[in-house]
This record gives C-alpha cells, sequence and structure tokens, in this order.
C-alpha cells in the first residue's frame, strides 16, 4: 500500500461542522498527486454528520434572501433549521446512515476520526461505538434534536467496514494500519493527531486541563483510563507532561507496529505538529488593546524534517506575538462585553504555550523514534508554524506565510479570518476556514497536501511534487468561493439571528 492516514478531522476532511468531503482533504490530494488509483475512504451522504452548516446557511438563503427580519421570517427560519435537523437525525439514527453490523465496503486507506485525541487512536474501536450508543437514551426523534453520539457514530463509519472478509469490530485506527501493514506493507504513513487534545478549549471558551501539574499518569499508564472516564471528566487541555506520556504511548504503539515488517517494506511515517486552535476564527480578538508578547517557538528545521536523537533538534527561537485582551465567540466580537463569556488573554497565551510545548514534545518523540529503529523513518511536517505564520493579527498585520506562487494574483485574496461577504455575494474576508471557524476550506486542506508533499518529496516518496498541485482544479472545488453565501452578512448583524444560530448549533 502506498499511503495510509490515521489522523482527526481535518485528515477527515470535516468542513463547516460536518464529516463530509474527504474527497477534498488533503491526504486525498496527496494520494491524487502521486497517482494512486485506489486511495479508498468513506462518503458521507446528506452532506454529512452531525450536521452541515453551510448547507444550513444555503438553506436559509434559499427560501429566506439574504435578509431574515421579522416575526413572519423568524419562524420560517426556525422551521427551516428544524426541518434539517430533523431529516439528518433520522438518517443517521434510524435511516440508511444508522450504525449497521456491516457496510460492505472494503478497508479504508484514510482512517482519520473527527474529534480524535492521540490516545482514541488505540481507545475507539467500532465495538465501543456500538456499546456507548446502543445505550444512550437520546437515540429518539426529538423536537430540536441533533444525531446523538456523533462521534462515535463517525467512528463506526470508519473503523468497521467489514466487508465480511474479516471480523474486524476490535479495530482501532492504528489496529488498521496493523491489519494493512501485515497484509501488504505500507509505504507512506500520514500520522496527525493532537490538535484535539486542546480545540476544546476555543470550542467551550473555557479551559478543563488534565492535571495542574502534569501528574495525571503518575501512577497509570494511559491506557488505563477508559472512554466513559475521558468523557465525564470534559478535559480539554492536556498538561504538557500528560500529553507526552499519551502521545508518547500512542507513537510506540505505531513503532511497534511497523518495524513486524513481514514484507521488509521501506516505510515512512509524516507526523504533523499541531496547529495554534487559538488562530482559528471561531474566536476573535474584541477591541484595539493588545500587548506584544515574546514567546518561545521551536520550529522544525526544514533542512532536517527526520531527526534521529533528541541531541539532532534545534532549539527555541524568540518570537514577538500581538495578543487582545479578550475573545469571544467571532460572532460577538464587535458587540464584546464584559459579561459575555470569552477566554482572556492569559488564557489565550497559555493555551498557545502548551501548544508550543506540545509540538517539542512531537519533535523529540519522533527523534527517539527514528533512534529507537536507527533510521530517518519519521519525519515532521510543521503546520503548526505554517497557521502561525498564516496568522493576521498576531503577526501585526503582516502575516509572513510564503503561499505557493498561484495565490499572488488571485482575487479576491484569501486569509484566516471568517469567511465574510456582502449581500451580493462579494468575498470581503477568509476562504481558509470553513463555516465551523475551524476546520479548513478545500482551499486550506490543499495548502495543508503542499505542506506535506514539500517534506514527502524531500524525504524520496515516489510521485509527491508539491509543484503540480492543481491549483485551479482545488479552487474551482471551493463551493463557498465559487458560489459565495449573501447571508453571511445578517448573520453579523442581526443580534437575535446570532444568539439563535449559536445555541442550536454549538449548543
Amino acid at each position: 500500500m502506498k499511503l495510509f492516514t490515521i489522523g482527526d478531522s481535518i485528515s477527515q476532511g470535516f468542513m463547516s461542522g460536518a464529516a463530509a468531503r474527504t474527497d477534498l482533504c488533503y491526504s486525498t490530494l496527496v494520494a491524487q498527486n502521486m497517482g494512486l488509483k485506489n486511495y479508498n475512504y468513506p462518503n458521507w451522504p446528506r452532506e454529512g454528520i452531525p450536521y452541515n452548516i453551510e448547507t444550513i446557511f444555503r438553506r436559509l438563503e434559499r427560501r429566506l434572501g439574504s435578509d431574515v427580519s421579522g416575526p413572519i421570517e423568524w419562524a420560517r427560519a426556525a422551521s427551516i433549521l428544524n426541518s434539517y435537523f430533523d431529516e439528518i437525525e433520522d438518517f443517521y439514527e434510524r435511516g440508511e446512515g444508522r450504525m449497521k453490523g456491516h457496510y460492505n465496503e472494503q478497508p479504508f486507506h484514510n482512517v482519520a476520526v473527527r474529534g480524535f485525541d492521540a490516545a482514541y487512536s488505540w481507545l475507539i474501536t467500532s465495538a465501543l461505538c456500538e456499546e456507548v450508543v446502543s445505550k444512550d437514551p437520546g437515540s429518539n426523534d426529538d423536537w430540536w434534536g441533533k444525531v446523538n453520539q456523533p462521534l462515535l457514530r463517525t467512528s463506526h463509519r470508519v473503523l468497521h467496514p467489514n466487508n465480511g472478509e474479516l471480523p474486524l469490530n476490535q479495530n482501532s485506527q492504528i489496529d488498521w494500519l496493523h491489519y494493512h501493514h501485515q497484509k501488504e506493507g505500507v509505504e507512506n504513513i500520514v500520522l496527525w493527531l493532537g490538535a484535539n487534545n486542546a480545540l476544546g478549549t476555543v470550542v467551550d471558551l473555557e479551559i478543563k486541563q488534565t492535571s495542574e501539574d502534569g501528574s495525571l499518569f503518575s501512577h497509570i499508564t494511559p491506557d488505563q483510563i477508559d472512554y466513559k472516564t475521558r468523557v465525564e471528566k470534559g478535559w480539554n487541555l492536556w498538561h504538557p507532561l500528560d500529553f507526552e506520556k499519551e502521545y508518547a504511548f500512542m507513537l510506540d504503539k505505531v513503532v511497534t507496529t511497523l518495524e513486524d515488517n513481514p514484507h521488509r517494506v521501506d516505510y515512512k511515517v509524516f507526523v504533523a505538529t499541531v496547529p495554534m486552535v487559538t488562530i482559528a476564527p471561531i474566536t476573535k480578538s474584541a477591541g484595539n488593546i493588545r500587548s506584544e508578547i515574546m514567546v518561545k517557538e521551536w520550529p522544525v528545521d526544514k533542512t532536517n524534517p527526520a531527526p534521529m536523537g533528541v541531541n539532532a533538534l534545534k532549539g527555541h527561537i524568540d518570537q514577538t506575538y500581538s495578543y487582545g485582551t479578550h475573545y469571544p465567540y467571532f460572532l460577538f466580537a464587535d458587540t464584546f462585553k464584559i459579561t459575555d463569556k470569552h477566554l482572556n488573554q492569559a488564557e489565550i497565551v497559555h493555551i498557545d504555550n502548551v501548544i508550543r510545548r506540545y509540538n517539542r514534545i512531537i519533535q523529540e518523540q519522533v527523534a527517539k523514534a527514528n533512534e529507537r529503529i536507527k533510521s530517518p523513518r519519521f519525519y515532521l511536517v510543521d503546520i503548526g508554524m505554517a497557521l502561525s505564520e498564516m496568522a493576521i493579527k498576531r503577526n501585526f498585520a503582516q502575516p509572513t506565510y510564503n503561499f505557493p506562487d498561484y495565490f499572488e494574483y488571485i482575487h479576491p485574496k484569501v486569509d484566516v479570518r471568517y469567511y465574510g461577504t456582502d449581500q451580493q455575494g462579494n468575498m470581503k474576508s477568509g476562504g481558509l476556514f470553513s463555516l465551523d471557524g475551524v476546520h479548513p476550506t478545500a482551499i486550506g486542506q490543499g495548502l495543508i497536501a503542499w505542506e506535506f508533499l514539500k517534506v514527502m518529496e524531500q524525504a524520496g516518496v515516489k510521485g509527491a511534487n508539491p509543484n503540480t498541485l492543481p491549483w485551479k482544479e482545488i479552487f474551482e472545488s471551493d463551493t463557498l468561493r465559487k458560489n459565495p453565501l449573501k447571508i453571511t452578512h445578517e448573520i453579523y448583524d442581526n443580534i437575535q439571528l446570532k444568539r439563535f444560530l449559536l445555541d442550536k448549533i454549538i449548543g
């Protein structure tokens, strides 16, 4: 097998709130760039699970135009939303999209699942999904109901193709890697996990850290905390020492799996760093008061993306960024009051510094893996630094990222701000993040593919060429750009509609 992907929502092609466009995600683009014809991944009917915000906005715009006002239109908007939620809930809980004993499909080459952190790569199996969902009383046809247990329903769809070949209901992501490696050998592995060890902070606008001192695994190993306990605790930020234990445990499983190599495949693993989740436009700095803060960055050495031993790693650099004082949801930044839910500057800087430490840990674990196997097979792809270089306000309105040449004369330009248009459908901002304010658009996915392909070409992967990415086709596949929404200004301007949508979509 030429390519296998383990990851989370970004690697799955999650866009605008739904696991829907794996066909447009970066790993599919990489497979196409390598000339692979049989890269197998799941398709997601009904615009995906649990809900697709772009579908919601397009239905509102189609039925109500670009202006929602007055009690009659408010009632119609509520009816449109309820109809959509009810349709998706019925389809994925009781209809054709429900969890099944088998899906009659060949095992997938992309087993990325939305919401997965490092531990879920070995912890979640389709058997666990069936057990938890079967006991959940939320599987009812509720008014304003949304699909219950969407993470586990998505996991089951990905981890349990079960075409009758083998009883594979106990397979995790890493188990599927073992399956393919034993069957035919896997030459190139994309491994990108860790973002969900911090992402919940900006979705919840609060920090629930695993421990204050990194002692979560002081008396136990990472596999001794089960799924139920993790959910009940509600952690959304791993202390760096806790992250290190969990990530090392995961990477050790991957190394052990790949070193059991009956086909003697010259495998390569491409490990990505964690992006700064605070740059995602789901949150936005309120007001103009900002501070210059110096931090330690550990950028990946692009001349040595496959270090052997921690001593081969470069040290940190001092970097100054600009931070605002308060970070509410982007919809409320312009009308922010101190009583609104938000993260303050100290919390945002703390989250960023934790992620910076995650990325140093990832570098160290990759270096140790190469040292353990005495071969530079694990390569670093610095997605975290790439996103940091794209940030606007953080970089004093002067992003330093070097886009591909194709981007130089496109109009309108793309950036990391939230997607914005006027009533005529002219794009005014955004283009790299989808409507959930967290996950990339098709264009954003293209840039991720570009970053991976640069390292894969350097590693000598046959067919990998970042300069042959089909940018024209990638831009045309991006529906938010090709067919811009006109209703987004209404979302910004109508305080009632903003609160209504936030309550129903984010919950």
